[in-house]
């Protein structure tokens, strides 16, 4: 009997720290069996939600200090014990180990063969879990107080559970006892790239980026499975929900789903267009090589619409996971906290004016935009008309070219202005720091000097000149003054040369 109660002390070692995510810190030994303990559950270091949690009471008996075992077991309060003892035997997993079991103290001898993180564990703890009595010690603000010395298995009962997993613990209790729960939270992130189409630089995958208006937008949607992962043996629901506003973005086209880095075959999931954006769900993520640990990414593109915001307020992505979070009842669902990445654009504005600043109507331009071969490709074109001011609306950072198409009557064709979007983005905190509009070429200056910036509305004012055209002399006007005059030069010449002839002619005659 005294080597049973050893290899019941370990083996109840086993269930506590492992089965049941235990993490426990020794305490005194008390040898009452009426004597208050205190278990005092606190959460991981970032988890979410707050939990509830239920004690109760397996085994019972008096706790041996000098030998550190528990003595003189027997069923505790929290369960029924002959009806336990018949669930172990018909366990399909674990009951031939309970074949000779006959009460608690031969049942409890009988996990002694039962490992560390096995799947005999998972099943011993499921087993217990189904057979518990109405007999609990309820938690207050984490602390549960629970009379007399033995093993407690200890149930999460948090109502609504959104954010994480549900969580059981089986602990050995003979003094005040803290835990710590262990933290198999399913994660989530959404990421963006960003593309330069001058330079032809995409960026890693971050939080912010800027685009022009009928770009296709790389997206990245990660998931890590939970730790406890192993322990569900129901169907495990598994599903990515992204949304976003569908006047700014498009639905995903070209959607991949990798597990740990290799595609996943399409008929595992289902990619389902929803109101508020879509969804890429595994009914069933135990069909697929996923465990304990494994990255789920989905990557996909959008196109950036018509009705996509300017400026800072930018068009923002969000997405969460929900997954199954309760290895005992499949129907219960937590949900990662949402996840956001936000894309930018920008509007150039031009004004046309003549010299005297006056508002000058019809002209016409037509925008460029280079690509990373040096060649420019026209972004749009604004035709003529009574319109004075020309507005070029979802742009993103690069090289630009603004050329004058048509030129208003009586005037020059102004120069085409090669000018620099440029943008600077808090990727951290997900907002837009400032953009600038540089020329390098042309009759004016679309920087900060000469042009109107505003960050907040996205867009870069500048405001050009024509000039008019010169012009023949008209009747009336300086030039015929400057003929007439001409005129009397020349006749008066001829009168010199007619009266210098006479004179010739007189003194030959």
């Amino acid at each position: 009997m005294r080597e049973l109660r050893k290899r019941l002390t370990g083996v109840f070692a086993v269930v506590a720290a492992v089965v049941m995510a235990l993490a426990l810190v020794p305490a005194s030994a008390f040898a009452d069996a009426t004597t208050l303990h205190t278990v005092t559950v606190s959460e991981p270091s970032g988890q979410v939600d707050t939990h509830s949690y239920e004690a109760y009471q397996v085994f019972t008996g008096t706790y041996d200090s000098a030998s550190k075992q528990l003595q003189n077991i027997t069923w505790g309060s929290g369960v029924n014990g002959d009806a336990l003892l018949a669930a172990l035997k018909a366990d399909p997993v674990i009951g031939s180990k309970f074949a000779d079991a006959t009460d608690a103290v031969t049942a409890a001898a009988a996990m002694s063969g039962i490992t560390d993180k096995s799947t005999d564990a998972e099943a011993l703890a499921k087993v217990i879990a189904a057979n518990l009595s109405t007999t609990k010690f309820a938690s207050d603000n984490g602390s549960i107080d629970v009379v007399g010395d033995g093993y407690y298995f200890i149930k999460d009962v948090t109502e609504s559970l959104t954010s994480d997993t549900y969580s059981k613990y089986m602990l050995q209790v003979v003094g005040d006892t803290a835990v710590t729960a262990k933290d198999t939270t399913t994660t989530s992130k959404k990421e963006v790239k960003d593309t330069n189409d001058t330079t032809g630089t995409t960026s890693e995958w971050q939080n912010t980026a800027d685009y022009d208006i009928g770009d296709a937008v790389p997206f990245k949607l990660t998931g890590t499975v939970a730790s406890d992962y192993a322990s569900y043996t129901q169907p495990y629901y598994f599903a990515f929900h992204d949304t976003y506003n569908k006047s700014q973005l498009g639905d995903p086209q070209s959607v991949v789903v990798k597990i740990d880095g290799t595609e996943v075959d399409s008929s595992a999931y289902s990619v389902n267009v929803t109101p508020a954006g879509f969804d890429v769900v595994f009914s069933d993520l135990k069909q697929t090589a996923a465990h304990a640990g494994s990255t789920v990414t989905v990557e996909y593109t959008s196109e950036l619409l018509t009705g996509a915001n300017i400026g800072s307020a930018g068009n923002v992505n969000s997405s969460n996971i929900e997954f199954s979070n309760d290895s005992n009842n499949d129907q219960h669902h937590g949900k990662t906290p949402e996840d956001t990445v936000i894309v930018f654009t920008y509007k150039v504005v031009v004004n046309k004016v003549n010299e005297a600043s006056q508002p000058l109507a019809g002209a016409g331009f037509t925008l460029y935009k280079k690509d990373a071969q040096g060649a420019y490709n026209k972004v749009k074109e604004i035709v003529a008309g009574a319109g004075t001011t020309f507005e070029f609306k979802g742009l993103d950072d690069g090289d630009y070219k603004l050329e004058e198409t048509t030129v208003p009557s009586g005037y020059n064709k102004l120069a085409d202005v090669e000018f620099s979007v440029t943008s600077v983005k808090d990727d951290a905190g997900k907002t837009l720091t400032s953009i600038n509009g540089v020329a390098t070429t042309g009759q004016v200056d679309l920087g900060t000097q000469k042009a109107t910036v505003d960050k907040d509305a996205g867009s870069i004012t500048t405001t050009v000149v024509n000039k008019s055209g010169s012009t023949l002399p008209s009747t009336g006007g300086m030039g015929t003054t400057v003929l007439y005059v001409a005129g009397i030069v020349l006749v008066v010449a001829a009168g010199v040369g007619f009266a210098v002839r006479r004179r010739n002619n007189g003194l030959e005659g």
